[in-house]
């Protein structure tokens, strides 16, 4: 913005005639201020060079400075946050397949494994084994003996019966290991 002549003169006498109280223009921010105004170009850069010299506006640049010193860390944090949640992702992919193979080979394992059972038409039971031997109940099938270990007294008493009245007896065993039996059933006809 430039002052005509006519206006400045203008100003001036309206200056004589109001004297002004306006801090603006007493500390040369008005139209009286001329070079030292906030209005002129060359001045005002100088000035601002100047305030930011001063000690409140150096401490607050300071102040500023710092707080960008420490978006840094708080940027490598977030990082190593992401960082470990890619790492947690990765495990828990890792545990997966791991459970996964662990399924596929039981379920082969089951596949492969065949039952096979039979009726017993004989059995031997060992009431009172050995010290340091399990309690056993043999029966006869396909005139093969199979063992049944660790039957509880129950299964004792419910095999005795089962041939003492004649019902069948089942029993079921894995071909892997047909001497073993892994279950017994108890058909009464």
């Amino acid at each position: 913005m430039s002052i005509t002549p006519q206006m400045g003169q203008q100003g001036q006498q309206q200056g004589q005639q109001f004297p002004t109280t306006s801090p603006y223009q007493q500390q040369g921010f008005g139209p009286q201020g001329g070079q030292q105004g906030f209005g002129t170009g060359a001045g005002s850069m100088e000035q601002l060079q100047q305030l930011g010299q001063q000690q409140p506006f150096q401490q607050l640049l300071q102040q500023l400075g710092g707080q960008q010193q420490q978006q840094q860390p708080f940027g490598q944090a977030q990082q190593q946050d992401q960082q470990a949640q890619q790492q947690e992702r990765q495990v828990q992919q890792e545990l997966t397949q791991l459970a996964q193979q662990v399924v596929q080979q039981i379920v082969q394992q089951v596949q492969a494994q065949a039952l096979a059972s039979g009726v017993a038409n004989g059995f031997i039971d060992i009431v009172h084994p050995l010290q340091g031997q399990p309690q056993q109940i043999f029966l006869r099938i396909n005139g093969q003996f199979r063992v049944l270990n660790n039957p509880g007294p129950q299964i004792h008493q419910q095999i005795q019966e089962a041939f003492a009245f004649g019902h069948q007896i089942v029993g079921v065993w894995d071909t892997q290991s047909p001497n073993v039996l892994r279950s017994v059933r108890i058909q009464r006809i």
